[in-house]
């Protein structure tokens, strides 16, 4: 995965790299300092037909046993640790 660092304008718009010109983009704003940038394939739907979901939007299927611990976890929480202790004195 190549890495560079691009700034952006007063207006917020930045250049991509030349390979990805006349292309279409999927833009995902995760959190006020992440966004997803992903190049689209357009494939037009049938009528009726549901768009697929990105594989980290899928849901996930929990085992009966993965799905008790779970639900135990949320009910009766373990006591934090010392880094989680650590981490919340800095807030």
């Amino acid at each position: 995965m190549e890495t560079e660092i691009r700034e952006s304008d007063s207006k917020g718009r930045f250049t991509l790299p030349k390979k990805f010109a006349n292309s279409t983009f999927l833009l995902e704003i995760v959190s006020d300092v992440e966004i997803r940038l992903r190049k689209a394939k357009v494939v037009p739907l049938e009528l009726g037909e549901a768009p697929v979901a990105f594989k980290e939007e899928e849901p996930v299927n929990l085992s009966a046993s993965d799905a008790e611990m779970f639900f135990t976890v949320l009910d009766d929480p373990p006591a934090p640790n010392e880094a989680l202790k650590k981490l919340m004195k800095g807030r």
